[in-house]
């Protein structure tokens, strides 16, 4: 692994793959977080202080008292007690804390790395989108949780989907960047003949899927239509489209928001499922496609027994883990099939 004028990048790409996986733990505590109902339990954004939790009586009873002022307490949880309020608290907490611990494990190596000469050029460029990216999530964290602070028991589910997906978008750029050491740079368009097309619309379709997967999250779609594979005994009922506007049927209501979810997962499971095995004897899908079709169905499954289960939690979280590892393998797949930039 000899680039950047023979330097040894290995530590860099260690680096990298811890940020991968520390941002998966982060996808996970969120996705507790969500479904716990505890995004809004921390009615303040103190990117500093905001690290050391209530230290006594007197601090915690501060704490629920600014929580007894939004919507979700006074709309939804009145009957909420000090120790209820602990609990929701707890993940809240643990959510914020883990993105300072993020932003510690990528800040401090960068410095180090820098200081070495081991970032220099592309990776020097990279490696400072990937911390201004990592700050613009936190900073969309606190832009989701202050929708819900005001008027509305909940956050909206469209900064809930920008938040998630700028998560994702980071996560993405992370991978690629450690690709790009070990592999070699790759563009993401390229010419890379008819696999790269396919793994570009698969690619598409996920992003689609992971933005509605995000609108469903937000609005609870969920935890209604639990049947499979119909809706209640219909392909399409009658409240999909009962709103009046085909945009907000599909996009701001739950009935629309879990149909279009439920169809782009036969796409996405066809799509990939179909590029995998059709293109399995390419050089580029040597040992992925296994991955791509076993991860897809996985997570055609979970999203399945989601349904069924009026969204279990741990169901639930794990489906939405399934999604950013579905994401990873697709990444993999867009690496291999991407084109060498002529100027590196």
């Amino acid at each position: 692994m000899q680039m950047n004028e023979g330097k040894d990048l290995g530590p860099v790409v260690r680096w990298l793959l811890t940020g991968c996986v520390l941002i998966a733990c982060m996808v996970v505590i969120g996705g507790i977080t969500r479904l716990t109902g505890s995004g809004l339990s921390i009615t303040e954004w103190k990117p500093i202080m905001g690290a050391l939790p209530p230290m006594n009586d007197a601090e915690w009873h501060v704490a629920f008292d600014k929580y007894k002022q939004i919507p979700e307490y006074t709309l939804k949880n009145q009957h909420m007690d000090m120790a209820g309020f602990k609990a929701i608290f707890f993940w809240e907490y643990l959510h914020r804390n883990w993105g300072r611990l993020m932003g510690l494990v990528f800040i401090i190596p960068f410095a180090i790395f820098l200081r070495r000469g081991l970032l220099q050029g592309w990776l020097k460029r990279r490696t400072i989108a990937i911390l201004i990216g990592g700050g613009l999530v936190g900073a969309l964290g606190w832009f989701m949780v202050a929708s819900g602070l005001q008027d509305n028991p909940d956050v909206s589910h469209y900064r809930l989907a920008i938040h998630l997906c700028a998560a994702f978008t980071v996560f993405g750029l992370v991978l690629w960047t450690a690709l790009d050491i070990r592999e070699g740079r790759a563009r993401f368009a390229g010419e890379a003949g008819p696999l790269g097309t396919w793994v570009r619309v698969a690619f598409a379709l996920l992003v689609l899927q992971i933005v509605w997967g995000a609108f469903t999250a937000g609005l609870d779609a969920g935890r209604i239509y639990n049947t499979w594979p119909l809706m209640n005994g219909e392909f399409m009922p009658e409240n999909v489209t009962a709103h009046g506007s085909l945009w907000k049927d599909l996009s701001d209501h739950r009935d629309g928001v879990q149909f279009v979810h439920r169809n782009l997962a036969w796409l996405v499971a066809a799509a990939v499922v179909g590029l995998a095995v059709h293109y399995r004897r390419e050089r580029a899908m040597a040992g992925l496609w296994p991955w791509l079709v076993g991860v897809v169905l996985l997570q055609f499954t979970l999203g399945v027994l989601t349904v069924l289960t009026q969204v279990d939690i741990t169901l639930g979280v794990v489906h939405q883990f399934g999604a950013l590892l579905l994401l990873a393998v697709v990444i993999v797949a867009l690496h291999r099939t991407g084109r060498a930039p002529a100027v590196s």
